[in-house]
C-alpha cells in the first residue's frame, strides 16, 4: 500500500488492527463475566441471559449511533480521533471494572431491584432489563463508539472492513481467554481487572501515537459519478438499500446464532467451555469473512453477485447440514459431526459474515463523512441484531424450534435472492441461475420439510416425549425394564426414573431432613425434577406447605409421566410449583423455611454450580427458620471439597449413602437431633409406611443404620483437605477441568 491520505501504510494499518483486536477481546471478556454475574442476580434462565445480551447489543448500537452524529458535526473528536479512541477505551475499562466489582460484591442490593421470579413474565423482563441497562448501559455504549472513531483514520473502504474483521476476531479470542484462562485461574473480578488494564494500556499507546495518525481525507475518487445512480450497481449502492442490507444481515446473523449455539452444544457437550467455544467459532469465522470482504473489494466481481453467492451458498449449506442432522447428533461417526458443524455453522457464518462488512465499507452517493457512515451502519446493524436475538430467543424458538428457525431465516434469504434476481436479471449469467436454482430446490426439498421436526437428539423410535423450547430440546426415552431417561439437550436431568436407587435417593432427600427438623410447617424443594422429593414431603401430613421450584418447564409439564413415583405431587393442594431459577427464587422470597431440600443433577454444569457456592450456602442459612435444616445431594470426584464447602457455613452435618458415588447430606446451624423420631414411630408404623417404597423394610431402624454409615463416610471426608473453595467470584466447580479426555466438554453424559 502507498502512504497516501486514502490508504494507510502497512505498518500503521497493522497498528490500528492491533488496537481494535484488543478492544474486541476486552469487550467479550467483560461480556462473559457479566453473563455469569447477572445469572446470579437475575437467575440462570434463558430469559435473563437473553436480557443481558440484548442490553449489551443495545449499548453498542446506541454508542455507535451517537458517535455517528458527533462525527458528522466534526469538532475535536474528528481532529484527534486516536486520542479520542484511547480516552473512550480508558472510560470503558474504568466503568466496566466498577460494574464487575459491584456485581459480585453488592448482590443483595441488585436482587432487591430484580423483581420477583414468580411475577408475570413481562413484569420480570421489565425489571431485569432495567437493572441490566442501569448497570452496563454506559460501558457498552462506550464500546460501541470505538470502531466509528478509529474508522476516521482510514478512508480506504477495504481497510474499514478489515478493521471490523480484526475486531471480531479479537472478540472470539476474548471469549476463549475469559473461560480457559482468566476466570479459571483468577476469578471474575480479577479477570475484569485484567481486561481493564488492557483498556488502560490501549489508552496509553493511543495517546502516545496520536500525532502519527491525522484524520484521513475522504478521496474524491470514492464518490460515484453523477450517472452512477442509474446503473444497477449504483442503485445497489444507494443509501437506503445499503442500510437495508445492514439491517438484514444483522437480523439473520443473530437469529441464526441462536440455533448455531444450540447445535454446537448438542455436538460438543454441556460444560461452560462449550458455550465459549461455540461463541468463539461463530465470531472467528464472521471476523475472517470481514477480512475476506476486504480482498473481494479489490476484485472486479460486482457487489450484487457477492451477495447472491453469500445467500445461495448459505441455503445450500443449510440443506446439506440438515441431511446429516440425525447422524451428527448420534455421535458414532466423529467425521460426520465435524462435517455437520462445517455445513451448519462454519460455512453459513462465513457467507453471512460477508454481507455486513461489504455494507460497512461502501460509500453510497451523498455520504461525505466515512466515519459517520460507519457509525450509522454499525449502529443499525447492531440494532437489527438485537431484534433478531430477541425475536428468535424469546418467541420463535418456542414456536417453531431450531429447525424451524433455520427455515425462517432461509425464507428471508430466499426473499433477498428474489430481490437480487429481479433487480439484476439482465446481468445474470447461467452460473447465477444455476446457483440460485440449487438453493431454491434445497429449501423446498430439505429445509422446509425438516422445519416441522424436532432435532433428533435421541433415537426417535424410543422417545416417549420429544419437544423443544427456549430452554432446550427435552426428551424422555424408554429404556429397559420400564425405566425412563430424561434429557435436556444432551444433559441427563435426573437419574433413570423407575430405577429403585432414584426413588430411594430422592425420597430420602425429604425423609432425612424431616427426621431432624424441629418444625415441619414450611418446606422448599429446589430442583423438583421428577417431583419425587416434593411427593415424599406431601406423604407426611404434618408438612403444611411445600414449594417446588424447577427451572425446566417441560419437567413440570410432563410430571404425570413420572407417576406414581412422584405420588401425583402436582395435584396436591399443599404443593405450589414455581418454574424459575431456584437460587433467584430463594434470594428474593421473604419466606423462612423449616426445610430447604436441593436436588441438582450435576454440580459442574452452568447454573447448577452456583448452588454449591459459599454465597449460596450463606443465603440458604439466612432463609432457614430456627433450627431449620438444608438437604443436598453431593457426589463426584470433588465430593470431599463439596462437603467442606457445606461445613464452612453449617457446623452440624449428617448424611446417608446415595447412589454409588454420593451422599445425601443435611446441615444446620444448630445441633442435629432426631426430633421427629416419635412422629415416624407413632404415626407412620415405625417408619414402614414411608420407607417401604424406597426399599427399607425395617422402617426407621434401617434408616438410622444408614445415618450411621453416613457418619463414617463424613469422618473420612473430613480427613481430606479441600481442593478448592467454590464462590461466586471464583467459580471453581463450573470451570473445573474434569478428568478424562472429554472432561472439558461433558460432565454427566
Amino acid at each position: 500500500m502507498n502512504d497516501s491520505p486514502a490508504t494507510l501504510s502497512r505498518a500503521r494499518f497493522r497498528f490500528l488492527c492491533g488496537l481494535l483486536f484488543c478492544t474486541g477481546m476486552t469487550s467479550l471478556i467483560f461480556q462473559i463475566i457479566w453473563l455469569r454475574g447477572f445469572s446470579i442476580i437475575l437467575g440462570s434462565t434463558i430469559y435473563s441471559m437473553a436480557c443481558v445480551v440484548t442490553v449489551f447489543m443495545l449499548g453498542l448500537a446506541v454508542g455507535s449511533l451517537i458517535m455517528s452524529r458527533l462525527l458528522k458535526g466534526g469538532g475535536k473528536l474528528a481532529e484527534r480521533p486516536l486520542a479520542a479512541y484511547g480516552t473512550v477505551e480508558l472510560l470503558v475499562g474504568i466503568s466496566a471494572l466498577i460494574i464487575t466489582w459491584t456485581l459480585f460484591s453488592h448482590q443483595d442490593f441488585y436482587l432487591s431491584l430484580s423483581g420477583s421470579p414468580t411475577a408475570p413474565l413481562l413484569s420480570r423482563l421489565v425489571a431485569q432489563f432495567s437493572v441490566c441497562l442501569a448497570l452496563i448501559g454506559i460501558p457498552t455504549a462506550l464500546m460501541g463508539m470505538t470502531l466509528p472513531l478509529l474508522s476516521q483514520l482510514v478512508a480506504d473502504r477495504r481497510q474499514v472492513s478489515a478493521l471490523y474483521g480484526v475486531n471480531t476476531i479479537g472478540a472470539a479470542t476474548g471469549s476463549i481467554i475469559a473461560s480457559f484462562v482468566l476466570i479459571y485461574y483468577f476469578g471474575c473480578i480479577r479477570a475484569g481487572a485484567f481486561a481493564a488494564a488492557v483498556n488502560a494500556l490501549i489508552f496509553t499507546v493511543a495517546l502516545a501515537a496520536n500525532r502519527f495518525f491525522p484524520p484521513a481525507q475522504e478521496p474524491a475518487a470514492e464518490q460515484p459519478p453523477p450517472d452512477a445512480a442509474s446503473t444497477p450497481e449504483g442503485r445497489m449502492l444507494s443509501r437506503p438499500l445499503m442500510l437495508a442490507m445492514a439491517i438484514f444481515s444483522g437480523f439473520v446473523a443473530l437469529s441464526c446464532e441462536i440455533t448455531w449455539t444450540r447445535f454446537l452444544s448438542l455436538c460438543f457437550g454441556n460444560r461452560i467451555y462449550v458455550t465459549s467455544i461455540a461463541l468463539s467459532i461463530i465470531l472467528l469465522f464472521m471476523g475472517q469473512a470481514a477480512r475476506m470482504s476486504s480482498a473481494m473489494l479489490r476484485g472486479t466481481t460486482p457487489l450484487w453477485r457477492i451477495l447472491l453467492y453469500a445467500c445461495s451458498l448459505t441455503l445450500i449449506s443449510f440443506s446439506a447440514a440438515l441431511l446429516l442432522e440425525r447422524s451428527a447428533f448420534q455421535p458414532t461417526e466423529p467425521g460426520l459431526v465435524v462435517l455437520f458443524i462445517l455445513l451448519m455453522v462454519v460455512f453459513p457464518a462465513t457467507a453471512l459474515g460477508l454481507i455486513f462488512p461489504l455494507t460497512l465499507a461502501a460509500r453510497p452517493a451523498g455520504v461525505t463523512n466515512g466515519a459517520s457512515w460507519v457509525g450509522l451502519v454499525y449502529g443499525m446493524n447492531t440494532l437489527a441484531s438485537l431484534v433478531g436475538s430477541l425475536a428468535s430467543g424469546y418467541v420463535l424458538i418456542n414456536l417453531i424450534g431450531s429447525n424451524g428457525l433455520i427455515a425462517f431465516n432461509s425464507v428471508l434469504l430466499l426473499i433477498a435472492l428474489a430481490g437480487l434476481a429481479y433487480g439484476f436479471r439482465s446481468h445474470f449469467k447461467l452460473s447465477d441461475h444455476a446457483l440460485g436454482g440449487v438453493a431454491v430446490v434445497g429449501f423446498l426439498a430439505i429445509i422446509a420439510p425438516k422445519s416441522l421436526q424436532v432435532p433428533p437428539v435421541v433415537d426417535a423410535e424410543r422417545a416417549v416425549v420429544r419437544s423443544e423450547d427456549a430452554h432446550g430440546i427435552f426428551s424422555v426415552v424408554q429404556m429397559d425394564e420400564g425405566r425412563l431417561r430424561v434429557l435436556n439437550n444432551r444433559t441427563d436431568l435426573v437419574y433413570l426414573y423407575g430405577d429403585p436407587s432414584t426413588q430411594y435417593v430422592q425420597e430420602s432427600q425429604a425423609f432425612l431432613p424431616i427426621l431432624y427438623a424441629p418444625k415441619l410447617e414450611k418446606v422448599l424443594n429446589i430442583g423438583s425434577g421428577y417431583g419425587i422429593t416434593a411427593g415424599a414431603f406431601s406423604r407426611v401430613n404434618e408438612v403444611k406447605s411445600i414449594e417446588a421450584v424447577e427451572i425446566v418447564p417441560a419437567l413440570v409439564e410432563h410430571a404425570k409421566l413420572f407417576s406414581p413415583g412422584n405420588h401425583d405431587y402436582f395435584t396436591n393442594p399443599r404443593v405450589k410449583i414455581h418454574i424459575t431459577d431456584g437460587r433467584h427464587f430463594l434470594a428474593t422470597t421473604p419466606e423462612r423455611y423449616d426445610i430447604i431440600s436441593i436436588n441438582v443433577s450435576d454440580p459442574y454444569l452452568p447454573g447448577s454450580s452456583s448452588l454449591f457456592s459459599h454465597e449460596f450456602y450463606e443465603l440458604t442459612k439466612s432463609r432457614l427458620g430456627p433450627g431449620g435444616v438444608m438437604a443436598q445431594h453431593i457426589f463426584g470426584p470433588d465430593m470431599a471439597t463439596l462437603y467442606h464447602g457445606i461445613r464452612e457455613v453449617f457446623p452440624h452435618v449428617k448424611a446417608i449413602p446415595s447412589y454409588g458415588n454420593g451422599l445425601t447430606v443435611i446441615a444446620s446451624a444448630d445441633p442435629l437431633e432426631p426430633r421427629q423420631r416419635d412422629l415416624f414411630l407413632q404415626r407412620y408404623n415405625e417408619g414402614r409406611a414411608l420407607f417401604d417404597t424406597i426399599g427399607i423394610p425395617d422402617g426407621l431402624m434401617g434408616f438410622e443404620r444408614l445415618v450411621l454409615l453416613g457418619d463414617e463416610t463424613l469422618k473420612e471426608l473430613s480427613s481430606r483437605a479441600p481442593a478448592f473453595r467454590n464462590s461466586d467470584d471464583m467459580p471453581a466447580l463450573e470451570f473445573r477441568r474434569l478428568p478424562g479426555q472429554l472432561g472439558l466438554f461433558y460432565s454427566n453424559n
